[in-house]
């Protein structure tokens, strides 16, 4: 199970119960349309290698025709210091309380020697809840495996620089009331978790990486053990997808009926599985396809 990569990346991604072929070899970049409107919808991959950048042609492509991105979130505004101390006050323990107490022995035996292992700093987090604890491992290991910004950052980066217009499905009030679901959960459950997914990361992340290339999304939705989030935290995954995605639906139906070219870039998990954006839309009567850059580049 790969719950720290869920929460961190929700790379997305991020199903083969759906066994839709037009989801398959492709580029992770769909054009929806309807009555002359049409919208394009990317799948993201939050943390990659930058062997792994720039991004597929059909999404340079996209965002080079686009006057208008769409992210989930502002990036600029989670990087605040006043996002980082709403955060790392609700990780907080509670006066009096560490991370050990909240940990059977076994758990805590089992953190202290992936600590020793992978150089991971325990004692900084001896005051912060499991879930916080979780997360950070999980952006230790990718780090040490020469994982660093994703699609989000690049595109978020370049459209900054150039001054193209933006806009968000959600703001960072959604982002901290998803962490705070989080606290709820087991601590040896999150921290177990964390630690079976980072033992499997090397492989899964290399193939995660070039299902999303290849718009493999239900794959991937598979792959990053999304189906078993669905029966094994089912609030969780309620949250993290089925909520987020009716919440940003009626948002990019909005963008669309605006007539502005936009790309829509959300994580790879939104786009895959019985519950993503694309079935929403299909499901909704409109048309669905795989963008087709051609053999223009858009080197964006």
């Amino acid at each position: 199970m790969m719950m720290g990569l869920w929460i961190i990346r929700r790379v997305a991604v991020l199903a083969v119960l759906l066994f839709l072929a037009p989801r398959l070899q492709a580029d992770p970049v769909w054009e929806v349309s309807k009555e002359g409107k049409r919208i394009w919808l990317g799948a993201t991959v939050h943390f990659l290698r930058p062997a792994d950048l720039p991004p597929p042609t059909a999404m340079q492509q996209a965002y080079k025709d686009a006057d208008q991105l769409y992210l989930e979130s502002n990036l600029a505004e989670s990087a605040t210091p006043a996002f980082s101390r709403r955060l790392t006050q609700m990780m907080m323990q509670p006066d009096g309380r560490t991370l050990k107490k909240d940990l059977s022995d076994p758990v805590w035996g089992q953190l202290q020697d992936y600590a020793a292992q992978a150089n991971f700093p325990l004692a900084t987090y001896q005051s912060f809840k499991p879930a916080m604890v979780a997360m950070a491992m999980t952006v230790h290991e990718l780090g040490r495996q020469g994982f660093g910004r994703g699609v989000d950052e690049y595109y978020f980066t370049r459209a900054s620089e150039q001054g193209k217009s933006m806009g968000f499905l959600e703001s960072s009030d959604t982002l901290l009331s998803f962490m705070a679901q989080l606290n709820e959960e087991s601590g040896d459950a999150l921290i177990e978790s964390s630690l079976e997914g980072i033992e499997h990361m090397d492989g899964m992340m290399e193939q995660a990486v070039n299902a999303w290339r290849e718009g493999d999304l239900d794959g991937l939705y598979i792959l990053l053990g999304a189906d078993e989030m669905e029966s094994e935290y089912p609030a969780i995954y309620r949250n993290l997808i089925i909520d987020r995605n009716r919440q940003w639906y009626p948002k990019i139906q909005q963008a669309m009926t605006e007539g502005t070219p936009s790309l829509v870039l959300v994580g790879a998990l939104h786009l895959g599985g019985p519950d993503s954006l694309l079935v929403m839309f299909e499901d909704a009567g409109y048309k669905v396809e795989p963008f087709n850059a051609g053999t223009e580049q858009g080197n964006q």
